[in-house]
């Protein structure tokens, strides 16, 4: 995936919206999604495994207190789709158009991982589910399908997002990490893809995938929260090299 990219013009100094509100949201977006899978794990019973289940199965029509897990996951998409749209969006206009789809594709990969319907018939702990009883239903193929494009998007997203940053003072102490975090996201979503495909571990390498993708998340929440708290504690232009 690309974005466009080009000159960097700077925007007027003006603060937009409410960006430490935002700043928090993301922040709670991102607890909301962990605590989903974190806690619910707790009540699955002695038949699923969180190394070899997926965390999807604890959202599954027959997966216990199953509103939960739907309920965090909901607030953790609207969350973060919030956070990246009305929050970080403008908080990161001044890099003009480079790389400005990069707050979008957070926010579409944020919304897609948040979604939990329609739901899978079952989970691969119950008796007599399998795999192929989960892709033959509506809820399972989608679940496999909308899943692995979210994960997918919010594995390259921390790139364009790095090039983005890379402009700003206040913000590019950010991309080294950015630039990590795109390796070691891909790098798990592939190992994902293909112990998803051996039928081994799939479930710690889903958890692994998601808890990096919710790490370098936050770190962009709490800039923005750093920032907006201090709004003119460095220059806004960028730094002149010789």
């Amino acid at each position: 995936m690309t974005c466009e990219h080009g000159a960097v013009t700077v925007m007027p100094g003006r603060r937009r919206g409410h960006p430490l509100a935002w700043g928090l949201i993301g922040l709670v977006a991102q607890t909301a999604f962990m605590a989903g899978w974190l806690i619910t794990e707790a009540w699955q019973g002695r038949g699923y495994s969180p190394v070899t289940d997926t965390i999807s199965d604890m959202q599954a029509a027959t997966a216990p207190h199953a509103w939960f897990p739907i309920t965090c996951f909901a607030v953790g998409g609207l969350g973060t789709f919030g956070f990246a749209v009305l929050g970080l969006r403008p908080a990161l206009a001044a890099a003009g158009k480079r790389a400005a789809c990069a707050p979008w594709m957070l926010a579409a990969g944020g919304l897609a991982a948040g979604n939990s319907f329609p739901l899978i018939p079952c989970r691969l702990a119950d008796p007599g589910c399998t795999a192929s009883v989960q892709l033959a239903s509506p809820g399972g193929l989608t679940d496999a399908i909308v899943a692995s494009l979210a994960f997918l998007v919010l594995a390259v997203t921390p790139g364009p997002m790095a090039v983005r940053v890379r402009t700003l003072p206040r913000w590019q102490r950010l991309a080294p990490m950015l630039a990590a975090a795109r390796v070691v996201c891909l790098a798990c979503f592939i190992l994902l893809g293909i112990a998803s495909t051996a039928g081994i571990a799939q479930g710690l390498l889903e958890r692994l995938l998601a808890t990096c993708c919710v790490l370098w998340i936050s770190c962009l929440a709490v800039n923005l929260i750093t920032v907006s708290r201090h709004p003119h504690a460095t220059a806004s232009q960028p730094t002149r090299t010789s």
